[in-house]
């Protein structure tokens, strides 16, 4: 089957859209987007679950970096930072429209 081009993807799949992939998109071009970040970012504290809508209905390509940390209580976890690749950045500047919104400092963790 042949690929499909990112204009054309875009096309059929901006309907999908919702605030909050946008939201998540619109950071996401921004920078690696470390997951407590994306859930207010989202405004949802299930951003996983976005974040796989954003995989699997819009077909992006978002990188999860697992990273090792100590939680307040000593103990060890592994917060995942999101990623989108090279490859899907031109489809998500066109899933959002020429106009990326704005985001407020406190969405985006800075």
């Amino acid at each position: 089957m042949k690929k499909e081009a990112p204009a054309a993807t875009a096309r059929r799949l901006k309907k999908y859209i919702t605030p909050r992939h946008r939201r998540l998109i619109v950071a996401l071009l921004i920078g690696p987007l470390p997951r407590e970040t994306a859930d207010r970012v989202a405004g949802a504290s299930n951003s996983p679950h976005h974040v796989g809508e954003l995989r699997d209905k819009l077909h992006l390509n978002i990188r999860t970096e697992r990273v090792e940390k100590i939680d307040r209580d000593g103990n060890k976890t592994r917060p995942g930072i999101y990623h989108l690749e090279d490859d899907s950045r031109e489809l998500a500047e066109l899933l959002i429209g020429p106009a990326w919104p704005e985001l407020d400092d406190d969405d985006t963790g800075a």
